[in-house]
This record gives structure tokens, C-alpha cells and sequence, in this order.
């Protein structure tokens, strides 16, 4: 059994190892996968990007545009 928990967690360690390059080569980008909008950094977290679209309408920097949901990680 010990043997199979350690492999979950060798999987889940590559799966975060994975999801956070993905999102540092979506940031550097500038560019939102789900809709093309622009990025923002959210200052509450460190490492904690998001969709310029994301949130409601007082908070989208395109208050015309639909709401995106993307956000992801550097840290």
C-alpha cells in the first residue's frame, strides 16, 4: 500500500510541476488561453494570475466582454 501512495503522490508532484509551467509560458504570453483577453496579477496571493475579463462586471477591464473564468499560478 505504501508503494501505491507514493506513486499518487509522484503523479499529483508532475501534475503540479506540469500546471505550473504551463501557466508561466501563459504568462509570459500576456494573453488569456480561454478567451485572448489580457492578463492581470491578483496581489492577493503571490503568483496569482488572472483573466482581465474575470469577475463581474465592475471588476472586467472590458465591461462589454463576457466573463472569463481562467486563473492559474507562477508560485
Amino acid at each position: 500500500m505504501k508503494k501505491r501512495a507514493s506513486t499518487i503522490e509522484c503523479e499529483r508532484e508532475h501534475r503540479h510541476e506540469q500546471e505550473h509551467a504551463d501557466t508561466c509560458v501563459i504568462v509570459k504570453s500576456g494573453k488569456c488561453p480561454i478567451c485572448g483577453g489580457s492578463l492581470r496579477r491578483n496581489w492577493s496571493i503571490a503568483g496569482w494570475w488572472q483573466c482581465a475579463q474575470l469577475g463581474a462586471v465592475g471588476f472586467r477591464r472590458d465591461p462589454f466582454r463576457p466573463s472569463c473564468s481562467w486563473q492559474g499560478f507562477t508560485h
